[in-house]
């Protein structure tokens, strides 16, 4: 019987470490960077400019992630992990004529990426970065290219309308549509694009050239395109999203949302923006790479383009030149911003780049930010979603009974999980992160609770509910490794002995699998199964 994990859990609670449900606990794949220098030195219209030098990590790349099919990696980035002394960012560079501040493909990351030290990314620390390029008083732009959330559902809308209260304080003034957006739904999305009342250079847009809702381009979103003011220069901004996306993994409404060939309302926004006499064009495509790369070569016009990519930790080869466009990639999760330098003057590139890892030394949390967390928790409780959203039946028919039920007969194994971090789990959903507890959060009950799927995020139908109903299950209990217990307790009783062993028996390799649901790269960066397993063991049968 194979139910959710709850093994591995107790190594990060042991080490103080276990807060969880910053996002989704699948890893993303994406559309990144992954270009490959031609051999032999030859010719190439792929061209390479020396980027400035990148503060951040090299983080490991997943050869079997992938987005919209796009291979992840095989492209020479190290899979080395290690975490130098961040220093400077932007070091050296001149006052820009503007800099734009780009992210993308946060995923639903609202906090910094994982449960464990060290942390990354989060938007209180983006805010905090550009509170500083202000202070600096650079012309800053920033844009976001889309993927902002994961799933589809009435918590990711929640999560969007307070990442878009978010990006308005950080005056963000373009959000690309990705496949994430476009899932919520075109009457969503016209509900959420709200102008700003007083000054409309501040407004947030959806942007995409080549989205219409509801078959027609007259509702006001999203755009095709945007001008933005950096002290006496005019940019044109705009974007589309790539049709080859629409895998079979991405659910559209056919008769609300309409994706078109990129190439003709592109040729639009430039012509539209060229008669505005704008000083640059650039153009935010939530893509594969290869399309943003083609994209480059087939509009020598646009001078910047920045896209989502593949990889989470786009180091090397990042930007590219390809002709006279200058290409960028920022990674995911959040865990970085690309800042983009433009220097129009310059003799030679009009570019500088830097990739800058969103630390806890250099930005610290923003008041505002942190507001807007609280807000978002404060809704997950008033909605009671943990407790209303639909149920999955568990796959095995019984119901779950409680550790201390378990414990009446496995007296020896249940003094054992009394002595982890699994029994306490739910301690740290109480004290929150931030000051801000999170007890009514379902992307963190699944792995802090009994009786739900630690991936999907969602309760089984005789699972934990909330405090009041289901005391019995708070903690990462028995069941949520063996299965639930209904009906091992059914076999016992009818002396079924070695039917009831068999159903709830767990293997060590089992286990280990167990373990992951929780313990994944993002949560548990650090753990590894053969050093935590001792912690939890408990063989033999009482």
């Amino acid at each position: 019987m194979r139910a959710s994990s709850w093994i591995g859990l107790s190594a990060a609670i042991v080490l103080g470490i276990c807060f969880t449900g910053c996002s989704d606990k699948v890893e993303q794949g994406g559309t990144g960077t992954s270009p490959v220098s031609p051999a032999n030195g030859a010719a190439s219209e792929t061209a390479y400019i020396e980027p400035a030098p990148v503060d951040a990590e090299l983080g490991e790349a997943d050869p079997t992630k992938v987005y919209g099919g796009e291979a992840a990696s095989g492209d020479g980035h190290s899979s080395e992990n290690f975490d130098p002394a961040v220093g400077p960012y932007c070091d050296g560079w001149e006052r820009p004529a503007a800099i734009f501040a780009a992210t993308g493909q946060m995923h639903g990351y609202f906090e910094p990426c994982g449960c464990s030290d060290p942390q990354y990314g989060g938007v209180s620390r983006r805010a905090e970065l550009l509170q500083q390029l202000e202070e600096r008083n650079w012309p800053t732009i920033p844009v976001d290219l889309g993927g902002t959330m994961k799933r589809v559902r009435q918590q990711s809308q929640f999560k969007f309308q307070t990442l878009l209260a978010a990006l308005k304080d950080m005056k963000y003034r373009a959000l690309a549509l990705g496949t994430e957006e476009l899932q919520l739904g075109a009457g969503w999305l016209l509900s959420q694009h709200v102008p700003h009342d007083s000054d409309p250079e501040l407004s947030l847009s959806f942007l995409a050239a080549n989205v219409v809702l509801f078959g027609t381009a007259e509702l006001g979103t999203p755009v095709h395109y945007r001008i933005v003011q950096a002290g006496d220069r005019k940019i044109g901004l705009s974007a589309i999203y790539d049709p080859t996306l629409l895998d079979g993994s991405v659910n559209l409404d056919p008769d609300t949302v309409q994706v078109i060939d990129p190439v003709e309302p592109l040729k639009k926004a430039i012509v539209a923006l060229q008669a505005e006499k704008v000083d640059l064009i650039v153009l935010l495509s939530h893509s594969r790479l290869a399309t943003s790369k083609e994209l480059a070569k087939q509009f020598p016009e646009i001078p910047l383009i920045l896209s989502t990519g593949p990889i989470e930790e786009p180091l090397t080869d990042n930007p590219l030149k390809i002709g006279e466009t200058t290409l960028v990639t920022v990674g995911h999760k959040g865990k970085h911003a690309g800042l983009v330098g433009w220097y129009p003057d310059a003799p030679g590139d009009k570019f500088k780049f830097n990739l800058v890892k969103l630390d806890g030394k250099r930005f610290k949390d923003d008041p505002r930010m942190i507001a807007h967390m609280k807000f978002y928790q404060e809704m997950l409780k008033d909605s009671q979603l943990a407790e209303t959203e639909p149920a999955l039946q568990h796959p095995s028919g019984a119901k779950y009974v409680g550790a201390e039920k378990c414990g009446e007969c496995h007296t020896k194994a249940f003094a054992k999980w009394s002595e982890t971090g699994h029994a306490s789990a739910f301690d740290s959903l109480r004290e929150g992160r931030r000051g801000i507890p999170r007890m009514f959060d379902p992307e963190c009950l699944s792995c802090h609770v009994t009786g739900w799927h630690p991936q999907q995020d969602l309760r089984y139908d005789s699972g934990y509910i909330n405090e009041k109903m289901s005391a019995h299950l708070l903690g990462n209990q028995c069941e949520n490794c063996h299965g639930p217990g209904s009906k091992h307790i059914e076999l016992i009783e009818n002396d079924d002995i070695e039917s009831a062993r068999k159903l709830v028996k767990v293997t060590q390799k089992q286990a280990q699998t167990f373990c992951y649901d929780c313990h994944d790269l993002d949560n548990s960066p650090h753990f590894v199964f053969e050093e935590y397993w001792p912690e939890v063991a408990h063989p033999g049968l009482d």
